[in-house]
C-alpha cells in the first residue's frame, strides 16, 4: 500500500550529504512536538535526536533503505521484485534485521542512484 498521506523531512549535517525522508503524515504531529519540546529558541536540533536509528552503524542502512524507498514511492513489493528477492527478506533489511551485503548494495544504489557505501 503506498502512503498517500505524508510529509518530507530534510536533515542537513555538516560534512555530510543532505538526506530526504519521507514520513507518515500521522507521525508529522509527533515530530512537531518534539521539536517543539527541544526549544532551543528556533535553533536547529540534531538529527541524532529526531531520528535515533541514524547514529547507530546497525541502523542506519535499514534507515537509508526504508528512506529511499520511500522517498520514490514504492512499495516493498515493487522494490523487492525489482531487486529479485523475497519481500520479507526486504523488510527485514528495513528493520536491520537482515544485512545489506555489499553486492546487494551496489544493486540499491543503481536503482536509487546513490552511492552504495550509503547502504552498508
Amino acid at each position: 500500500m503506498r502512503r498517500t498521506d505524508e510529509m518530507t523531512v530534510t536533515l542537513e549535517r555538516p560534512g555530510h550529504k543532505a538526506m530526504t525522508f519521507s514520513i507518515p503524515a500521522s507521525l508529522s504531529r509527533e515530530l512537531e512536538n518534539f521539536i517543539k519540546k527541544a526549544g532551543n529558541g528556533g535553533k536547529s536540533i540534531s538529527a541524532a535526536k529526531v531520528f535515533p536509528e541514524l547514529t547507530d552503524d546497525m541502523l542506519r542502512p535499514a534507515a537509508v533503505l526504508r528512506g529511499s524507498r520511500n522517498k520514490e514511492d514504492m512499495t516493498q513489493k515493487e522494490l523487492a521484485d525489482h531487486l529479485g528477492i523475497r519481500q520479507s527478506h526486504l523488510s527485514e533489511m528495513e528493520n536491520g534485521k537482515r544485512p545489506i551485503g555489499k553486492n546487494m548494495a551496489k544493486k540499491l544504489a543503481g536503482i536509487f542512484d546513490a552511492d552504495y557505501r550509503v547502504f552498508l
